[in-house]
C-alpha cells in the first residue's frame, strides 16, 4: 500500500487486537507514535523496504508478546529502541547496534534467529558476550563490515552454538576461521563481502554436515578456487556469484 506521504495512519492504533502485522515493502518512512497500543502483536514485519531512513518511535518496548520482530535495514542516526523486555522474542532481523544497545539481548535467551549489524558505538567483545548468552540460536548472520578485523580477531567470536544451522557472515577478513571454530551441526553458511584473500574451499569442505553454501558479493578476492576428493560429503547446493577475480576452480574427482 502507498500511504500519503509515507506516513502510517495513527489510527493503526486503534486495532488493539491485533496479532499480525507486516509492513514489507510497504514503502512507509514514518512510523505513529500510537502502535504502542498494540501489545498483543506476536508478530511485526517492519522491513518497509524504501531508500530512505525510517522513522521508528520507541513503542516496541511494551509489545511484550512479540514473537518475532523484523526490524527497518536503515533508520534515522537517532532512534533509539528500547527492546530489552522482549523476553519471549523467538526471531530478531535487523537489529543494529547503532539503534539499540547490544545488551539488550541479553535477555533474550529464546531466541532462534538473529540477524546483527555492529555499528561503531559498540566492541566486538561486547558483543561477543552478548551472543554468548544465546544458546538456542538455530540461525544467526552478523553483519561485522562496518571496520576490517583480521580473522584472528573474528576467530574470538564464539560461534560453537550447538543448535546452530545456518551462519551468514558479512566480515572483512583475510581468511575463514578454522573448522574447529564453526558451530558442530552447521548447515547451511553464506559468506558475503569479506573480501577474503584466501581460498575458503578447503576449510568450508571439511564441515561434515554442509548442505548448501553461497559466495556472493566479493567474498573472495582470490583468482584460484580448489573442492578437494572426499571434500563437502553432504553439500547439495552451491552458489557463487559475484567474485570478480576468480579465473580457475578446480573440483578433484570425488568432491
Amino acid at each position: 500500500v502507498k500511504f500519503k506521504g509515507g506516513k502510517l495512519p495513527s489510527s493503526i492504533g486503534g486495532l488493539i487486537h491485533l496479532r499480525f502485522l507486516s509492513l514489507d515493502d510497504a514503502g512507509v518512512s514514518h512510523l505513529p507514535s500510537s502502535m504502542r497500543n498494540l501489545k498483543l502483536l506476536l508478530y511485526l514485519n517492519l522491513s518497509v523496504a524504501i531508500g530512505e531512513p525510517v522513522h521508528v518511535p520507541n513503542v516496541l518496548k511494551e509489545m511484550l508478546e512479540l514473537r518475532y520482530l523484523c526490524l527497518p535495514w536503515f533508520m534515522h542516526d537517532k532512534t533509539e529502541l528500547e527492546l530489552g523486555d522482549l523476553v519471549n522474542l523467538e526471531g530478531l532481523w535487523g537489529f543494529s547496534t547503532q539503534h539499540s544497545s547490544v545488551t539488550d539481548l541479553l535477555r533474550m535467551t529464546k531466541l532462534r534467529s538473529l540477524s546483527v549489524s555492529l555499528s561503531e558505538r559498540c566492541t566486538f567483545e561486547t558483543l561477543s558476550s552478548s551472543l554468548r548468552q544465546l544458546r538456542n540460536l538455530e540461525m544467526l548472520y552478523l553483519d561485522l563490515s562496518y571496520k576490517t578485523y583480521t580473522v584472528d580477531y573474528v576467530g574470538e567470536l564464539d560461534l560453537d552454538f550447538i543448535h546452530l544451522k545456518e551462519l551468514g557472515l558479512k566480515v572483512r577478513m583475510s581468511k575463514i576461521p578454522d573448522q574447529h571454530q564453526f558451530p558442530p551441526h552447521l548447515a547451511h553458511i553464506y559468506i558475503f563481502k569479506c573480501l577474503m584473500e584466501e581460498d575458503p574451499m578447503p576449510i568450508l569442505e571439511k564441515l561434515l554436515h554442509l548442505k548448501s553454501v553461497e559466495l556472493s558479493s566479493e567474498a573472495f578476492l582470490g583468482r584460484r578456487m580448489v573442492c578437494s576428493k572426499g571434500g563437502f560429503p553432504q553439500l547439495c547446493a552451491l552458489e557463487i556469484y559475484k567474485q570478480s577475480e576468480l579465473e580457475e576452480w578446480i573440483v578433484e574427482e570425488g568432491s
